[in-house]
């Protein structure tokens, strides 16, 4: 039996990062409102302990929006309970976490369409709906 020591009976050690992320995250979505200027926070530099990841999870919540992508491994795109915030995780193939964002905008960046992928549809729309490949059907 092993007998405790004081540290056992204190608190995990805090960095105070959750309440400064929190009020980065307001003014940021203040600005958002304002300006339409969106903001990303890399969390991957901000030191934070476990029960302060989990306390930033509870505070920000769940919305009601969750986008899956499979590109280079998958990410996640979750809306937080404050609309405009978004929780944004990129993974590897193997399921290493690449990249944690707080993104604050009113959609995610990497959900909108970049112009060379809409001409790149378009062309495949008009081959596709072209009289020579009328009774063809592609993919």
């Amino acid at each position: 039996m092993s007998i405790p020591v004081l540290r056992d009976f204190l608190p995990p050690p805090r960095t105070g990062n959750v309440i400064l992320l929190l009020n980065e995250v307001r003014h940021a979505l203040d600005r958002l409102l304002h300006t339409s200027e969106g903001t990303t926070i890399d969390l991957s530099g901000i030191p934070m302990t476990a029960p302060e990841q989990e306390e930033l999870d509870a505070a920000l919540g769940s919305g009601e929006v969750t986008a899956t992508l499979s590109a280079s491994g998958p990410s996640e795109i979750r809306e937080t309970a404050f609309s405009g915030v978004w929780r944004v995780a990129h993974k590897s193939e193997s399921g290493q976490t690449l990249g944690r964002y707080i993104e604050i905008a009113a959609i995610p960046s990497i959900l909108l369409a970049q112009p060379a992928d809409i001409a790149a549809g378009l062309e495949r729309l008009s081959l596709h709906l072209s009289p020579s490949s009328e009774h063809k059907v592609t993919s």
